[in-house]
């Protein structure tokens, strides 16, 4: 074909709509051979030419321009290997420019498809005149009418080219078979897939195609060819490809030849058996391949895997035996049928409505003769009557009567036509087959049994469920009842999809069909509905919007890879912790927020009808509700309205956009269907009930938006839908949740059919439940027991309100948690069988299912459980209401930490999952078949298993400490001759350059970087004395000097120095390599450097700061940085924060006796306020410092079940590191013992006749002291402070009695021969034996003190005993004797100057009521917000009680503004005085000054803020009065105050008490006395170490343990006591000579390191009397 020959058959060959002129050049250069000539432009005049003077081809203007032709080579998809396209995209059709429009009888005989056939314009005129030349241009044609030019060919030229050469130019074809094959010339070697045409293209059945495309087969006009297509899901489509004959190429896959030549080689082989070595040699191919060929051909049936000896196949091969004799066999292939192509079957016109003839023609009925005589007809007859109630096929008729097909037809139609016979259709395999019976026997037969059976399933399923999506669920119910029955067959969806026809056509159903689309997903949705349910009812609408939420969920994978973005793709993250980070909830408090979510939705809805809330309202106006009810309905399930913008209730809350639910017709008021519940759940609810621990991009921004998080999930953006629904899983949790609720009696399942979906089934919210208190039960690990005497109290509650919801669930939970459960003690009744006993007992409960509601407040289970539970919902486990995971974990765990997970990969290892559920790879043993050896209906018997019983672990032993570490540690043990070692100055040294030199080796680590067997050989090298030093003691004594202040000081100067010198640092750094050498010379060196120390007359201190400045380089040598005092506050979270670390304390610091079942009761419900992760986040502080530690099960301080706080996961306490901040060097007990022996002075007497202080000798005679107290040598310290005290005061006589021997000997501890010989004897040191006896000599070698001493008499035998001393010493020098008087008046004033700053002291007095009222004060709640009649109230009492002007008050006013301002966060002081300055001096009628306005202290009778913070001072406005506090961090409003009441379900009268939360107020308001003596003894003794203490390191010390206003709250009890004097350091400026004096009483507030503290002579007499009796606050130490 010429070039101009091509051009005119690229016109025609595009049919009826034409070609542009751009599509005409696209056609030409993917022309296949390719088109001779190039196109550029002189060649593209020359075809335009050619194009006009044709007549055969006419020109056409479209109304609008058509797009360029798209081309798409399907055959680059295919796998060459297996001939499988890979589709890549949905369909190859979807941007079609050639929209089918057939052109049906046209009068001109025109056929094909145009669409624009009728409105098109024929300008050929224009483009060419009648002698067919051309009157433009191809530039000038294509800028006049651009895309809108066709050029169109005639009927003739296009049918021509369609038929190709070789075809009937005259054929007469239907417009529709025409149009297709017009189709096909346009898609030229490319063809089309019959499932394209009929789906995309003609939009019309399968069936209708079939007929269409049937004259083009027969005529010969076409080729058909088996073309199979794997969709990106992995699912394989076989479809037929159509191609026009000329265009036909028979593509085969590479396996499609290997198998045909496989079958030629074993066709030609002897015996068609061939060895798989022969066969891979022949074939060319690798084991890979030939494997996969020889699968193939099994899987047809052509080929048999067989074992064949060696020699039969190959005679001269060798061996042909084994060792052991046996025949070499070798695998072969055994041809079983030859290998034919695959060939598409074409029908017959008359056989399409009948079934497949295979099967009946191999079942050769036997013929019956003809009777010529008789008529056909009549014959006929008798064969249909003869086969009864099972009637006859045509072509059966036609092979027993011997004739053919069409006369069969011809006779049956006939005898049909008279009604003599009636047909019926029939399901034979999956064909419908058309038989024939007699009218006589059509009352015995119109329907089989299982066809009747099968109809009445599907009828009760539909008046069951009225609406059922799809024809699978019914499918599924029919075969699992005839399975059940026997039946091995089963139906597919053809019969169902008829009998659901015949059901309809019988008025017994309907069929709705219609299409769905949904995130660009199209899905046809057939639902089989009851006869009653009409196309617009809101059931259909709501079961369509169900279908449009479950598209989202599940969509298919193919739709992922098609429709998501890259980046979507890319990865899912996969966090471990952020299911919790988002907000999901414990077990229980799932269960909470979906009862709440179901009740309101049920029950509480605004725009329910049947709200109890809303009855009353309804009853008014009860036209109003329906009404509004049905118009939301209306509205929202239509989907007129967007979701998102619909407020139902004006809140911030999860009920903001949540619609109302309908009331189905044939369930009440109170039951609901799951799928709409589904519908209506919001964001914030859904992370808190389902797990979502993968990262969903753009998730966190609705969450943490305040409105955003509230919207329903079917109305998030696609993306984040598609995966938080992803594979449907979140309808499991929510249906297994509802279980949970079932099995508490909250909630009854409707009737549950067995294929229906989870989310199809109706639900039943009880309003009437029961609570049992089992908080008195025995302690056990799972089972409540109950005394006899005293049965559990039951409590009943009516849900008729949404507080009653809440009220019921708080009542549970402190109900549970203190139930005493947990306790490991032995039960009899084993968890198994438990088990057991709960799954059959609750899954009858929950899945029978009914529609009687039985709503009696009854509680399934055993009630063995916490709360009248079953005993295995363990609703006494804190794990299962609040999480405390976290809480135990010990070391920090990087929950930021994740794991990128490619999304094919999931998917991947998914399908792999399957795979190998199927594939099992095992080596079978040669002795089974003796073990599989049987017959039918035979039971093997299973071999058993040996159980391995796996040991238990060993508890590990804590291990020892050893003394030594090393042979050196060993030799130095030797050496030692006491229990603890001497430590000289100069070890202390060299250690601690040791130290020095381990932090310059590696400043990184906490712990010591080079071992101390190191430094103990540097010691015991440089030093003697050092030799009986090991390495434990190294590293003890290392410890211990670093904790003095004064040497970890010198250590920190040291490496200051060091780090100075340059040079120094320089040579350290070149001796870095190996540890241990570096280490020695770093101590060298530094010995060397620190050896010579400048002396203080080598250093001329400067006279000015100036100066020093100027000289020196002066550095600040701290431990880090210093406390800061001011408080930031950026929530009201931080507020809580405080407020929760005092309530810990509080709550901690109670002992067993104290925490009673009120005070955890009260507990509970106080921190059930307080959100759940504030709680665990202060806790989780507490513990990192180191405040609380875990109570370990011990028979003395055991966990207590009601000491455990609701945010813990088992009984904690407070720490010993805790008690240690309050310890110091003075004996706990001391205040107790100043008080026991001020009681003993007390009841002694007191006088004041006799003198301060008395001493005598005994040898004198002393006046009668009987009436004085005498001090015990065993006295403790206490009495000790006291007698110093009161002496100091002059209020104690003192009588001391002076020994005659002062120093005396033990004789009993002391062997020697001066004891022996002068045992017995009392000489005088001058004096000789009277009466002869011998004189006591000491000779030179007895010389010594104790020898002297014993000689001279001065011996007591025992005294050492006697007066519990050391044993190791034998000389103590003699007490005296004491005793004490109380005196009534002082003796003396010298040292009362403490009278100024402290009330008298009176010993008389003691108990708490001495306590300051700053410890125990409480406040009323608020009642309302202050009013303008309080601040003229104030206003009136300063004016006539202070005498202020009415330029006072006003300052008053503008102080309180500027408080209001400040809201809860306060002001600090300094804050104030800069934004007042101006009232700082007495100006404009003012009578006083600033510090004057802010000492008033004047409590309004309501006081709506708790004070809570460290120590700066911030002023704040309460009821528009002016009070001054020590706070720092915090105020707490109204609304956050501390109001403890008490639940009127436990306790009838309710109490309200509000107060300041400390650590020494319980929960209840009540004082912790122990606490409170425990705290001010610390902070006293602490003053007491230290006189002169700072304000600012005395906070900074309690830093980590008490805030700073709690410490500062302890001083200023003290110093109301007056144990404590607190003072002033004021600065004072330079006098000069014009200078005016300073006014100290204008000074401001001094700052924290400006205020110190020292202890009064009093302060132990004082603080002895306040608490006397009360034990130590920390019990381990008691």
């Amino acid at each position: 074909m010429d070039a101009l020959g091509i051009v005119e058959d690229e016109v025609a060959l595009e049919g009826l709509d034409g070609i542009t002129i751009p599509s005409l050049w696209i056609r030409l250069e993917d022309r296949h051979p390719a088109f001779p000539l190039k196109l550029d432009t002189h060649t593209k005049e020359f075809i335009w030419r050619s194009l006009t003077s044709n007549g055969d081809l006419k020109f056409y203007e479209l109304p609008q321009e058509r797009g360029d032709v798209v081309l798409f080579d399907r055959f680059l998809e295919v796998d060459p290997e297996t001939g499988i396209q890979q589709a890549e995209r949905l369909s190859a059709s979807t941007n079609d420019v050639y929209p089918v429009s057939v052109i049906t009888e046209d009068k001109n005989g025109i056929q094909g498809s145009c669409v624009f056939y009728k409105e098109r314009k024929d300008v050929t005129r224009n483009v060419r005149n009648s002698t067919l030349k051309s009157l433009v241009t191809l530039e000038e044609a294509f800028k006049r009418f651009g895309r809108k030019l066709v050029v169109v060919a005639s009927q003739a030229t296009r049918f021509r080219a369609l038929v190709g050469p070789e075809g009937d130019p005259e054929l007469k074809l239907s417009d529709h078979s025409y149009c297709i094959l017009e189709r096909l010339g346009r898609a030229r070697w490319q063809g089309e897939l019959q499932r394209d045409l009929h789906t995309f293209s003609f939009k019309t059945d399968a069936g209708k195609l079939h007929y269409m495309r049937k004259s083009l087969v027969r005529h010969g006009l076409i080729t058909m060819q088996s073309h199979v297509i794997r969709t990106p899901s992995g699912q394989q489509q076989h479809s037929i490809l159509l191609l026009l004959n000329r265009f036909h190429v028979n593509r085969r896959s590479k396996y499609d030849i290997l198998m045909e030549n496989m079958s030629n080689i074993l066709q030609k082989t002897p015996g068609q058996v061939a060895p798989m070595l022969t066969l891979k040699e022949l074939l060319k191919v690798n084991e890979k391949t030939l494997k996969r060929i020889y699968q193939y051909m099994q899987s047809a049936n052509l080929v048999q895997l067989v074992r064949c000896a060696l020699e039969d196949v190959n005679p001269t091969a060798e061996p042909c035996t084994t060792k052991k004799g046996t025949k070499v066999l070798v695998r072969c292939l055994k041809l079983v049928k030859p290998y034919k192509k695959k060939v598409i079957m074409v029908e017959d016109d008359e056989d399409d409505d009948e079934e497949d003839e295979i099967g009946v023609r191999r079942k050769s009925l036997p013929s019956e003769g003809r009777i010529m005589e008789r008529d056909i007809l009549l014959q006929a007859y008798d064969i249909i009557v003869a086969c009864g109630t099972r009637g006859i096929s045509q072509t059966a008729l036609a092979m027993r009567m011997s004739i053919g097909k069409l006369e069969s037809r011809m006779i049956c139609r006939k005898l049909e036509r008279d009604g003599i016979i009636k047909g019926f259709m029939e399901d034979v395999g999956r064909q419908r087959t058309t038989k024939f019976i007699s009218h006589n026997r059509m009352h015995q037969r119109h329907e089989t049994y299982r066809l009747l059976k099968r109809k009445n399933m599907i009828v009760e399923a539909v008046h069951s469920l009225k609406i059922i999506e799809g024809l699978y669920p019914l499918q599924k119910m029919i075969n699992e009842e005839e399975r059940q029955d026997g039946v091995s067959t089963k139906c597919c969806k053809k019969s169902i999809l008829r009998l659901i026809r015949s059901l309809s056509r019988e008025g017994m159903v309907k069929l709705y069909t219609t299409t769905v689309i949904q995130d660009g997903i199209t899905k046809k949705v057939e639902m089989v509905v009851h006869p009653s349910i009409q196309p617009n009812d809101d059931a259909v609408k709501r079961a369509i919007d169900q279908i449009r939420f479950r598209i989202s969920s599940s969509y298919p994978v193919a739709h992922i890879f098609y429709c998501f973005t890259p980046h979507f793709l890319s990865v899912f993250f996969t966090v471990k912790g952020l299911s919790r980070t988002l907000g999901f909830q414990p077990k229980m408090h799932r269960l909470r927020v979906i009862h709440n979510f179901l009740w309101y939705l049920i029950y509480g809805h605004p725009l329910k009808r049947s709200s109890p809330e809303k009855q009353t309202q309804s009853s008014k106006n009860p036209a109003s509700s329906t009404a509004d009810q049905q118009t939301w309905y209306d509205l929202v399930f239509s989907g007129i309205c967007c979701l998102c913008l619909i407020v139902f209730v004006d809140e911030e809350t999860w009920k903001r956009f949540i619609p109302p639910i309908p009331i189905h017709k044939d369930f009440g008021d109170g039951w609901a269907l799951v799928s709409d519940l589904l519908l209506c759940l919001p964001l914030s609810l859904f992370i808190q009930v389902i797990q979502v621990n993968f990262k969903v991009n753009g998730l966190e921004a609705f969450l943490s938006d305040p409105v955003k998080q509230h919207y329903l999930v079917r109305a998030l953006p696609s993306k984040i839908k598609r995966q938080l629904l992803y594979k449907r899983k979140y309808i499991f949790t929510f249906h297994e949740n509802l279980q949970k609720l079932a099995y508490m009696g909250l909630l009854q399942f409707g009737p549950i059919e067995k294929f229906q979906d989870k989310d199809q089934v109706f639900v039943y919210l009880r309003q009437n439940t029961t609570i049992v208190d089992t908080t008195s039960s025995e302690p056990h690990y799972w089972m409540v027991s109950q005394s006899p005497d005293k049965p559990f109290e039951k409590r009943q509650y009516v849900l008729a309100s949404s507080e009653d919801v809440e009220n019921y669930w708080f009542d549970l939970l402190c109900v549970c948690l203190n139930t005493p459960l947990g306790t490991c003690i032995y039960t009899g009744i084993t968890g198994s069988f438990c088990r057991q006993l709960i799954g059959v007992y609750l899954y009858m409960y929950t899945h029978r299912g009914s529609r009687e509601v039985c709503d009696d407040g009854s509680i399934p289970g055993d009630g063995r459980g916490a709360g009248g539970l079953h005993s295995e919902f363990f609703a006494h486990l804190k794990r299962n209401w609040l999480w405390t995971n976290s809480l135990l974990a010990v070391k920090k765990v990087d929950t930021m930490h994740t794991q990128k997970i490619e999304f094919c990969q999931l998917l991947c290892i998914e399908i792999c999952k399957k795979l190998l559920c199927l594939i099992h790879v095992a080596i079978e043993p040669a002795s089974r078949n003796q073990q599989v050896v049987g017959g039918k209906r035979q039971k093997r018997k299973r071999g058993k298993k040996d159980v391995v019983k796996i040991p238990r672990k060993k508890r590990k032993e804590p291990k020892k400490r050893t003394p030594a570490h090393d042979e050196a540690d060993h030799r130095a043990l030797t050496r030692m001759t006491r229990q603890r070692v001497y430590w000289s100055l100069q070890e202390d040294s060299l250690m601690m350059l040791c130290s020095v030199a381990s932090h310059l080796l590696n400043s990184k680590l906490k712990r010591p970087f080079i071992p101390h067997c190191v430094v103990r050989d540097l010691l015991q090298a440089e030093f003697e004395k050092s030799m009986d030093k090991t390495s434990v003691a190294v590293g003890r004594r290392t410890r211990y000097i670093l904790k003095n202040p004064q040497t970890l000081l010198n250590y920190r100067i040291c490496l200051a120095e060091v780090y100075q010198d340059k040079s120094l640092m320089k040579l350290l750094e070149q001796k870095k390599p190996d540890c241990a050498e570096a280490f020695s010379e770093y101590t060298k060196l530094l010995r060397q450097k620190f050896s010579s120390a400048m002396t203080p007359s080598d250093i001329i201190i400067p006279d000015t700061k100036q100066e020093l400045f100027s000289r020196f380089k002066v550095c600040t040598i701290c431990s880090g940085r210093e406390m800061t005092f001011k408080d930031i506050l950026n929530s009201t979270e931080d507020i809580h924060v405080i407020v929760l670390n005092n309530l810990i304390q509080s709550t901690l610091g109670m002992s067993n006796s104290q925490m009673k079942s009120s005070r955890s009761f009260q507990t509970f419900h106080m921190y059930s306020r307080y959100c759940q992760e504030v709680l665990c986040q202060v806790f989780i502080q507490c513990r990192k410092r180191g405040l609380v530690n875990r109570r370990r099960v011990c028979k003395i301080y055991g966990p207590k079940k009601n000491r455990a706080l609701p945010i813990l996961p088992m009984s904690y306490q407070l720490s010993q590191s805790y008690y240690r901040c309050f310890a110091w060097r003075f004996p706990f007990a001391l205040c107790t013992d100043v008080f026991r022996f001020l009681r003993s002075l007390i009841n002694n007497g007191t006088g004041d006749d006799k003198p301060l202080t008395t001493f005598y000798h005994e040898t004198e005679t002393s006046e009668e002291l009987s009436d004085m107290l005498r001090y015990q040598l065993d006295s403790p310290g206490g009495a000790c402070a006291a007698a110093l005290s009161l002496m100091t005061l002059g209020l104690l006589s003192v009588h001391v009695s002076i020994p005659k021997q002062v120093v005396v000997v033990d004789s009993n501890l002391v062997d020697n021969e001066v004891v022996k010989s002068g045992n017995g004897t009392d000489d005088d040191d001058d004096t000789e034996d009277c009466e002869g006896r011998k004189r006591l000599e000491v000779k030179a070698h007895q010389a010594s003190h104790t020898n002297y001493l014993m000689m001279r008499g001065y011996c007591c035998p025992g005294i050492v005993k006697l007066r519990n001393l050391n044993t190791s010493d034998s000389i103590v020098v003699e007490s005296c004797i004491m005793k004490f008087q109380l005196r009534s008046t002082p003796a003396h004033q010298v040292f009362n100057m403490d009278g100024r700053y402290s009330p008298p002291l009176d010993l008389s007095k003691c108990g708490p009521s001495l306590l300051p009222p700053i410890l125990t004060h409480s406040v009323r709640p608020p009642t309302s917000s202050p009013s303008l009649s309080h601040v003229e109230e104030c206003n009136a009492r300063l004016i006539h009680q202070r005498d202020y002007s009415p330029q006072d008050i006003e300052a008053c006013a503008e102080l309180r503004r500027s408080l209001d301002e400040a809201g809860e966060n306060g002001l600090s002081v300094q804050d104030l005085y800069e934004a007042h300055t101006h009232l700082a001096e007495l100006h404009s009628g003012r009578t006083r000054s600033l510090q004057q306005y802010m000492q008033v202290k004047i409590l309004p009778q309501n006081i709506p803020w708790s004070f809570l913070g460290n120590s700066s001072l911030i002023i704040v406005a309460i009821a528009d009065l002016i009070v001054h506090a020590f706070l720092s961090q915090c105020l707490i409003s109204t609304s956050l105050h501390l109001f403890l009441c008490l639940s009127s379900t436990f306790h009838p009268h309710r109490h309200t008490v509000s107060f300041i939360s400390r650590p020494w107020r319980m929960v209840d308001g009540q004082l912790n006395r122990p606490v409170c003596k425990g705290m001010l003894e610390g902070v006293l003794y602490h003053i007491m170490s230290r006189p002169g203490l700072t304000q600012q390191t005395l906070v900074e010390h309690y830093k980590n343990v008490l805030q700073p206003v709690v410490v500062l709250d302890l001083v200023q009890a003290l110093i109301d006591m007056g144990c404590v004097k607190k003072r002033t350091l004021v600065p004072c400026p330079k006098p000069s000579l014009f200078s005016r004096p300073v006014d100290q009483a204008g000074v401001r507030t001094a700052t924290p390191d400006r205020v110190f503290y020292e202890p009064t002579v009093s302060c132990c007499l004082r603080l002895a009397q306040v608490l006397p009796n009360e034990p130590h606050w920390n019990q381990f130490i008691q």
